[in-house]
């Protein structure tokens, strides 16, 4: 009984700060990724991210760059409601980095924001700017004509307190990503996704509904 208590509790532990495995709810990440998927994510790919629960402050063991094109998995930005972690878990490949220049439409120009990077304040990202001091720098700003105030003053130039990122999923017809959410902080930030472990279709018994060409398949 100790051992397979043990066992147990050490299989927990493995799960919770190594790796993780999340059910892909939907095919909006399709071809690479189809819903019923089992994915594996690593938590450690970007350093294991501790904190944000109230103990004790953000943190990250071991901490790591964010790759160009990774397949990241990071909590949904605006529940405002939950803790971070407790947030519904997304997907998507990592666009740009703070510094980095992001074009959407091909016209507005937005300067992705970082820990300690200031960031002109203009017009075509003001609203973005803003809904970030809201909802992840916790921070009052709003908007009054074409001027920018935070905590009561004007601001032309921003500055954050962690780095962001510009998620993408490469479909044009799911843009349930930073088109729509805007920034992902890097606190959201679970870890990368390594590999699609299975693929179970949950209205059939848990004996069928599995196929055959999803188990272990890599992610690209």
């Amino acid at each position: 009984v100790v051992a397979l208590a043990v066992t147990f509790l050490v299989m927990l532990a493995f799960r919770a700060l190594a790796f993780t495995i999340y059910t892909v709810p939907s095919n909006g990440l399709k071809p690479v990724l189809e819903e019923g998927d089992r994915i594996l994510v690593n938590r450690w790919s970007y350093g294991l991210r501790t904190g944000l629960r109230g103990l004790f402050s953000y943190g990250r063991w071991c901490k790591d760059k964010i790759g160009y094109d990774d397949m990241v998995a990071f909590n949904y930005p605006l529940d405002s409601t939950d803790y971070v972690t407790d947030r519904p878990v997304c997907l998507g490949y990592c666009k740009a980095v703070p510094g980095d220049t992001v074009f959407i439409n091909k016209e507005i120009q937005i300067v992705i924001p970082g820990k300690c990077r200031m960031v002109r304040v203009t017009k075509e990202n003001m609203k973005l700017i803003c809904n970030t001091y809201n909802m992840h720098e916790h921070r009052n700003a709003l908007i009054k004509g074409d001027t920018l105030f935070v905590d009561g003053k004007i601001t032309h130039c921003a500055s954050f307190t962690q780095n962001y990122y510009w998620i993408s999923t490469h479909n044009d017809r799911n843009l349930k990503d930073s088109r729509f959410f805007g920034l992902v902080p890097e606190n959201h930030i679970i870890g990368r996704v390594m590999a699609v472990v299975f693929n179970k279709d949950d209205r059939q018994p848990f004996y069928s509904g599995y196929r055959d060409n999803r188990f272990f398949a890599s992610i690209k």
